[in-house]
């Protein structure tokens, strides 16, 4: 009876077919654990400055999502850190520098293009928060760098790619690709909502396709870091709105918002409109650094072909053109 009652299970859990975990819990592991992660400042039995605080709540799940990929990897029959993306050499590298600045100019202009129109203007300029303004300023973009490490790994690279492999099973590699980028960007908008409120919900699942656009065509998660990093920096540093959220951050702007232009608060218009200008800036980088803007199915090994896959009828090739 026992035996009978294992079975069942075993099967819920494991692909014999692939001889690895099923592709849910390929997801849920790193996903879960690396999202749990983020309360760990919550566990200090005291107060800690701004910018410390959200070093400790980024570089906790950076840590995890590494360790769990690690340990999926050689447990659970997943993916490995350099399959997902995360082979750092010298174009790795610049990559990621590139990625900063395409973030920095796509931040920059809608925010300039508010002040010049008068919808909003500095309010302060290099104002210390919680802690001094230029250590405050180091801290808070190192914990910036770490979440962008650890989102894009477990939400572009973990759940897209593993999503886009789950459902090869029933669709062409292109659908497959087109349901994995939807399912990571609106499991990325959920995850924000706590920071931003149901009213953002769209522009974070907006954020999610152009960040999970860019990780396909690039073939790598260094431009997605690097851009994701720099987005959040520009966002709550150069450029900061008021509010409980960025209160204790050191600043070299602060800009207020006419209080009527609801649209253009955190998560509203300016962000969509960055957001926007990052993808059209980074695909603009990768015609010119790989001579396409085409997903290169084989850099993430989205070209294998799984056993029990549909959709015959439509042509696989290495590259799809975006």
């Amino acid at each position: 009876m026992a035996r009978a009652t294992v079975q069942p299970l075993r099967f819920l859990f494991w692909d014999h077919t692939h001889d690895r975990a099923r592709t849910p819990w390929l997801i849920l592991l790193p996903l879960v654990g690396a999202f749990a992660a983020t309360s760990a400042n919550e566990l200090v039995p005291f107060e800690l400055p701004l910018p410390v605080a959200q070093l400790l709540a980024s570089g906790a799940p950076a840590v995890v999502a590494v360790l769990l990929v690690m340990f999926s990897r050689r447990f659970l029959g997943a993916r490995s850190l350099t399959d997902y993306g995360l082979t750092i050499d010298r174009c790795w590298l610049i990559d990621l520098t590139v990625g900063f600045a395409v973030a920095v100019f796509a931040v920059s202009i809608p925010f300039l293009v508010a002040m010049g129109a008068g919808w909003a203007e500095i309010a302060a300029t290099f104002d210390a928060g919680d802690l001094a303004l230029w250590p405050g300023i180091l801290v808070y973009a190192v914990a910036m760098v770490c979440t962008g490490f650890w989102e894009e790994l477990v939400l572009r690279g973990v759940f897209l790619c593993n999503a886009a492999d789950g459902l090869r099973r029933w669709l062409s590699p292109h659908r497959a690709i087109a349901g994995g980028l939807a399912l990571s960007a609106v499991v990325f908008a959920v995850g924000h909502l706590g920071q931003t409120g149901v009213v953002t919900l769209l522009t974070f699942v907006l954020s999610g396709v152009v960040l999970g656009v860019v990780y396909l065509v690039s073939g790598n998660l260094a431009l997605v870091i690097g851009a994701h990093a720099a987005f959040n920096i520009t966002a709550n540093v150069l450029f900061s709105r008021g509010g409980e959220n960025t209160a204790g951050l050191s600043a070299i702007m602060r800009i207020e918002v006419d209080p009527t232009l609801t649209l253009l608060r955190p998560g509203g218009l300016l962000e969509a409109a960055a957001f926007l200008l990052l993808g059209v800036f980074a695909l603009l980088w990768l015609r010119h650094s790989r001579g396409t803007v085409a997903i290169d199915l084989a850099a993430l090994h989205l070209d294998e072909q799984p056993e029990g896959a549909g959709a015959p009828d439509e042509p696989t090739s290495d590259h799809v053109a975006t």
